[in-house]
């Protein structure tokens, strides 16, 4: 089940996806797919992409996509307090940005915020799909 909040969707055009990448761990290895930067981007070309651990996020990791959409991606975002702050930083810049939650979304942020209630190649691609207003 994909829930959303707030605002418009689908998006206007080709959007800009920053995943923010908690560890990972036994149930979560490297070699597992996760977020939504891959569909979304079959589904909308010219979708771009940047993806952070929590030693790699820039100050602002909404800098250089102004005129286009921009998808802020967490998992859990209750748990990281690196991803929050991360999160409040690009929101700050860009209030307008959709936040999808692939894990537990027990903090809603953001005007519109998407939760999947899972981070499984199927949720990926129902969020990517409503982004895209494929379905």
């Amino acid at each position: 089940m994909v829930a959303t909040t707030g605002g418009l969707l689908p998006l206007t055009g080709p959007a800009h996806v920053v995943e923010f990448a908690p560890p990972r761990n036994i149930a979560i290895g490297e070699e597992t797919p996760w977020g939504i930067a891959a569909p979304l981007a079959a589904l909308a070309p010219g979708t771009t992409t940047a993806r952070y651990a929590r030693e790699e996020v820039p100050a602002d990791p909404s800098a250089g996509t102004a005129g286009r959409p921009l998808v802020l991606v967490v998992r859990d975002l209750h748990r990281h307090d690196w991803m929050r702050d991360a999160v409040s930083r690009a929101l700050a810049t860009r209030p307008d940005a959709v936040v999808v939650e692939l894990g537990v979304p027990e903090l809603v942020t953001g005007a519109v915020h998407v939760a999947t209630h899972g981070a499984t190649r199927a949720t990926a691609v129902a969020a990517a799909e409503l982004l895209a207003g494929a379905r």
